[in-house]
């Protein structure tokens, strides 16, 4: 079962080391450029839960 998910997961993700063009990249940087996607997929589901959260919800002054 993990060869079968480690070759789904191999499809899914870019290689590691490689631009979209397919230029290499040092393996630093491409480290770098999926823990910034990360970051910014983790900062996009905060900002969606708390929208859901507001929805419904008013400020009486």
């Amino acid at each position: 079962m993990s060869r079968l998910k480690n070759f789904a997961r191999a499809l899914t993700e870019p290689r590691q080391g490689f631009s979209a063009d397919g230029r290499t990249l040092g393996l630093g940087l491409a480290t770098a450029l999926n823990e910034q996607r990360k970051d910014a997929e983790a900062v996009a589901a905060v900002a969606e839960t708390l929208r859901k959260d507001a929805e419904g919800h008013t400020i009486h002054g």
